[in-house]
């Protein structure tokens, strides 16, 4: 009797395999965790199915179900009980502990001591036992959780772009872009789903420019970096030191003629009339009246610059 009429029977993790492999080809890795098998038994799985010339592996090393493996019918019997072999080691259990919320694999295997493979070792073995679940399963080690965790995953693009935002102030799509490597159409994009999600928040910023802020709910997301570079403020249009000392004097007073100006900041007349007629073009200050000698006060763009102005002085 040849090998092809026998009737063919597997275990249940060389099933599991094979099954996987009908259906997705790629690494032991990603077989192991459509199989939810661990690492080990997934090695014995696959060698087994290699020599019934039921799976193979390509020029790059992918494991694929052969034409053979796709077509055969089989049966299956229980594999061996391996003692412990659904409760995590100590090490798995350290993981778990962990893991009081979603993380990168990077940072599980920095807080265990342990090197990135044997994290992924770990990592695969809890998921065979149904004790965590990936957030991604073709990339499983970028964002590992518990099972039954409900924290909502980011994509890579909406961790890169919240991560860009700073705590402090708003900052624009421009400005984001710039740290997060993304064109602006992109950033654009991801912006508008973090703030139907109630990561960020949108606002009008200085000359209508529109700004993005971080909520609180987004500052204590766990994808939220807190070692990734900010993005920048925006440009003020206004940020010279004798513009703050104008705009904090007519702030003080509320309005504020010319030469009241000059005296309140000590410079001349002729020189603080040309900064007023500037201030009054960039819509920073407006007359509180029609007649030619009417004070001058803060527009709410003046004030939005002062503010921000003065923001940064302080930090």
């Amino acid at each position: 009797m040849t090998l092809k009429d026998r009737n063919l029977i597997l275990t249940k993790s060389q099933a599991a395999c094979l099954i996987a492999l009908r259906e997705h080809e790629g690494s032991m890795v990603k077989i192991a965790i459509h199989a939810k098998l661990d690492l080990a038994k997934t090695t014995t799985a696959l060698s087994e199915l290699a020599r019934l010339k039921l799976a193979k592996q390509d020029e790059t090393k992918k494991w694929q179900a052969t034409a053979r493996g796709k077509a055969r019918i089989f049966d299956t019997l229980p594999d061996k009980l391996r003692r412990g072999g659904g409760v995590p080691g100590p090490a798995g259990l350290r993981l778990l502990e962990l893991l009081d919320c979603p993380k990168h694999g990077t940072k599980i295997a920095e807080q265990l001591g342990v090197t990135q493979q044997r994290t992924r070792q770990l990592v695969i073995k809890l998921h065979a036992q149904g004790r965590v679940s990936f957030g991604d399963p073709e990339s499983p080690f970028w964002i590992v959780m518990r099972v039954g965790d409900k924290t909502p995953i980011l994509s890579r693009a909406e961790e890169r772009v919240l991560s860009a935002i700073p705590p402090e102030f708003a900052t624009s799509a421009k400005k984001i872009k710039l740290v997060a490597h993304m064109p602006e159409s992109e950033v654009q994009q991801t912006l508008d789903g973090l703030i139907a999600r109630g990561f960020v928040e949108a606002r009008g910023g200085i000359q209508g420019t529109r700004v993005f802020r971080i909520t609180l709910t987004g500052l204590k997301h766990p994808q939220y970096d807190q070692s990734a570079p900010r993005a920048q403020a925006p440009r003020l249009p206004a940020g010279s030191e004798r513009i703050r000392r104008v705009l904090s004097a007519i702030l003080e007073s509320g309005a504020l003629r010319i030469r009241d100006v000059s005296d309140a900041v000590r410079e001349p007349l002729q020189s603080i009339n040309a900064l007023m007629q500037y201030l009054k073009r960039k819509q920073m200050v407006e007359k509180t009246g029609q007649e030619p000698n009417a004070p001058y006060a803060l527009t709410d763009e003046g004030r939005a610059v002062l503010t921000e102005m003065t923001r940064r002085r302080a930090a």
